[in-house]
């Protein structure tokens, strides 16, 4: 089918039966990924996630919070590459070397980056 989808999909029958399968994945009864995680489910065992870490209300009644330590970085969260300036190819040193510009624009996003976690501890230190 891969190597002729004309020929394979000119077949009436091909062609009715891709409908078919298509309008069922388009109601949702029958999703693909539906099927891929059941025989994950069955395969590996997986529980909910309540089984492993309990509901909000258990949670809450141990004394569970969120630790903002734990997450120190991610989507949305601009962290700070260590020693980046100090570790950056050869390229990039002499490029900031010869450029003012690339050297003003690399202290500034060493600046904001600096501001970015001063203001993440400010926040840890008033949820906390």
């Amino acid at each position: 089918a891969s190597a002729f989808p004309i020929a394979f999909l000119s077949n009436p029958f091909t062609y009715i039966f891709l409908v078919i399968c298509l309008a069922f994945e388009a109601t949702g009864i029958c999703q693909g990924a539906w099927v891929l995680a059941w025989i994950m489910k069955k395969v590996i065992n997986l529980q909910r996630d309540e089984v492993y870490i309990g509901t909000a209300e258990e949670r809450e009644k141990d004394g569970h919070k969120d630790n903002t330590t734990d997450l120190p970085g991610g989507a949305g969260h601009m962290i700070k590459l260590p020693g980046f300036y100090d570790e950056a190819p050869d390229a990039l040193k002499e490029l900031v070397a010869s450029d003012p510009e690339v050297k003003k624009w690399m202290e500034s996003m060493t600046a904001s980056v600096q501001l970015a976690e001063e203001e993440v501890a400010e926040v840890s230190d008033q949820v906390a």
